[in-house]
């Protein structure tokens, strides 16, 4: 794979945890501050505030006993910082073994924590593109564990939306097809839709993320019309995103 290629993919990887980070949890959102710290950092192309932000976490759950969803977010800061633009080769590598080493002892503990399972393929999936010896028994760990998590939550918004975004991904002589894509992001979008507090109109985390795939998908499929207005409308959901920002500068 070529070098742009590699960053495309892993970007797209550090795409899927982004919504899958947004996933409500059943125990406290005391740390969601940290992960939007973490984004914070991501758009601002800054390594440094993501490590701090860590930092501050792991403090933070530490007082408030939130330790698995520390890891999990950690994990994801990880595959975030693997997909920097500009990271030298062997940096995200790095990134991206701490993500799959964070989150093993985890999953060994906690298999029905289906956010930290679609994490964990998201991480193993994009490693591959760094280890051609075993590249094919990562890959095939990967869709394992994204199979996985579609099967414990068929129904939920951030898996739909990983599905999608890993059926845009994959080539189609391995089984990818962008229009079941870009079927499934429009139902995403939906259940993001319906996912919101009763009454409002507000955005919840990940919208911006569904459509910002749905733009790409248009534009893969020649639709560069249909492309610039999901961008748009990601970028009015998400005004900070820096990935909604170049897409809307390639065009």
């Amino acid at each position: 794979m070529n070098p742009g290629a590699r960053l495309r993919t892993l970007r797209a990887a550090a795409g899927l945890a982004l919504a899958l980070a947004g996933q409500p949890i059943p125990a406290s959102e005391s740390l969601v501050p940290y992960r939007d710290q973490i984004e914070r950092g991501y758009n601002a192309r800054d390594r440094e505030s993501i490590e701090t932000a860590i930092a501050a976490m792991k403090t933070a759950a530490k007082a408030s006993g939130q330790q698995d969803l520390a890891t999990y977010y950690t994990a994801f800061a990880r595959l975030r910082q693997s997909a920097l633009p500009g990271s030298a080769r062997t940096r995200a590598r790095n990134d991206l073994e701490q993500c799959i080493d964070t989150l093993e002892p985890l999953l060994r503990r906690r298999k029905d924590f289906v956010q930290a399972r679609a994490l964990y393929a998201s991480c193993l999936g994009a490693s591959a593109n760094y280890h051609v010896l075993t590249a094919a028994t990562r890959g095939i760990a990967s869709s394992r564990e994204m199979a996985a998590a579609v099967k414990l939550a068929p129904d939920n918004p951030w898996v739909v939306f990983q599905d999608a975004v890993a059926s845009f991904l994959t080539p189609a002589l391995f089984g990818g097809n962008k229009d079941r894509a870009l079927s499934m992001l429009k139902r995403a979008e939906r259940l993001f839709v319906a996912s919101r507090p009763a009454g409002s109109a507000e955005p919840v985390f990940g919208e911006a993320e569904t459509w910002l795939y749905l733009g790409r998908v248009y534009l893969a499929t020649g639709q560069k019309d249909e492309a610039r207005r999901a961008w748009q409308k990601a970028l009015l959901l998400a005004p900070g995103s820096a990935d909604v920002q170049d897409e809307l500068r390639k065009l």
